[in-house]
């Protein structure tokens, strides 16, 4: 018994640049981006501490690297230093960061029309928590040492 080509169910046409073809990019590339976004403010703050060496821009350049790499404080890092609690911190925060990447890029796929202008206001939720906890804990270290 044959089918005619009437009776198989076509395929669906993914029409590039269309929003099935939009969302399933924000679910493939979404922790991508995540990671991308916590390495360039890492990247940036380490240009701004290596750049200066004023009191003020180091400290901007050692907030703007934990904004970064939230895990730096969490791992001891400026009070004790070494490659394990580096790779620690770096790895621990990529994979912070890929997950909130992630996360955003679900809650935007809910949508009917999701694009990664709305993937960066739901990962902005995300990261603004994140930065808000590592500026606490940052002003908490300072005032537990003396410094503020």
């Amino acid at each position: 018994m044959s089918t005619t080509p009437d009776t198989r169910p076509r395929r669906r046409r993914i029409v590039p640049g269309g929003i099935v073809d939009l969302k399933r990019r924000l679910a493939k590339q979404g922790g991508i981006a995540g990671v991308g976004i916590g390495a360039g403010f890492a990247t940036f703050g380490a240009l701004v501490l290596f750049a200066t060496d004023g009191a003020f821009l180091g400290a901007t350049g050692y907030v703007l690297v934990s904004f970064g790499v939230p895990l730096l404080a969490l791992v001891g890092v400026p009070a004790v230093t070494g490659a394990a609690r580096w790779s620690l911190a770096i790895i621990g925060s990529a994979a912070l960061w890929w997950t909130i990447g992630q996360l955003a890029a679900a809650r935007v796929r809910r949508r009917v029309i999701a694009g990664w202008r709305e993937w960066a206001g739901e990962f902005a939720v995300y990261a603004g928590g994140v930065w808000i906890g590592v500026v606490l804990g940052l002003v908490f270290a300072a005032r537990s040492l003396g410094a503020i």
